[in-house]
């Protein structure tokens, strides 16, 4: 009998022992902000989209998701009709000669690149093949304030013309540092300006132009990006 009640003795402290021990990492994993999950749209392999999960409230949270529920539904539109159209290319006789050239693709893929201080920034890749040489990539970015949801346009980081002249001025002397990267010949960049409609992400250390394939850069350079420090457009 002592023996029993010597064995219930321990077995208790070990449970209790054991409770601690969890507990805390339970509770962590609970409490855990701003987990983006990956999901396949309607199961197509090649159409990928993040969506958010335990952010700060719920308000929040679902007008995220409902603008990156948005873009993935424009991309699997734009996936169907370049099905389309590669079923009436099959048609074709040289497709008959070489199926491969006809073999058409779209894929939809994104990346997290800020998910800190309540802030949230995707960048969106939707490429396509129609044959050719290569295949195409268009970028789109999204950043968000995670505690009431919106969606974050340059206009929120850079107050005035000054700041995004001073961006411009930044990000063009960076270029033309950068040949090897960028358009080599300054003329490229005559029409250049940085405006609210540029592609962007957050970064620790400032916010990072982004832009699309040939608009800075040729094809080899892929979606070149030019981090802009804080301390460029904050000196106010």
């Amino acid at each position: 009998m002592k023996k029993h009640m010597k064995f219930l003795v321990q077995l208790s402290i070990a449970l209790q022992i054991l409770v601690i021990t969890i507990e805390p990492i339970s509770t962590i994993a609970i409490k855990t902000p701003n987990v983006v999950m990956t999901k396949k749209y309607k199961n197509i392999e090649n159409l990928k989209f993040p969506t958010l999960i335990s952010a700060p409230n719920n308000k929040a949270q679902n007008r995220v998701n409902k603008i990156l529920i948005q873009h993935i539904q424009d991309s699997y539109n734009s996936y169907l009709r370049l099905m389309k159209e590669m079923e009436k290319m099959k048609e074709d006789p040289v497709c008959k000669e070489s199926p491969s050239t006809c073999q058409y693709e779209y894929m939809t893929n994104y990346q997290v690149k800020y998910n800190r201080n309540s802030k949230l920034s995707i960048l969106f890749t939707d490429y396509q093949f129609t044959g050719g040489a290569h295949g195409n990539t268009v970028i789109t970015t999204y950043n968000f304030d995670l505690k009431s949801g919106n969606q974050l346009t340059l206009d929120d980081f850079l107050k005035s013309d000054r700041e995004y002249e001073k961006v411009t001025n930044y990000a063009l002397a960076y270029m033309k540092k950068h040949p090897e990267i960028f358009y080599s010949d300054p003329s490229e960049f005559a029409d250049f300006k940085v405006t609210n409609e540029t592609n962007f992400y957050l970064s620790d250390k400032g916010i990072e132009l982004i832009f699309q394939q040939y608009e800075v850069g040729p094809y080899v350079s892929g979606n070149p990006s030019v981090l802009i420090p804080a301390s460029i457009f904050q000196n106010r």
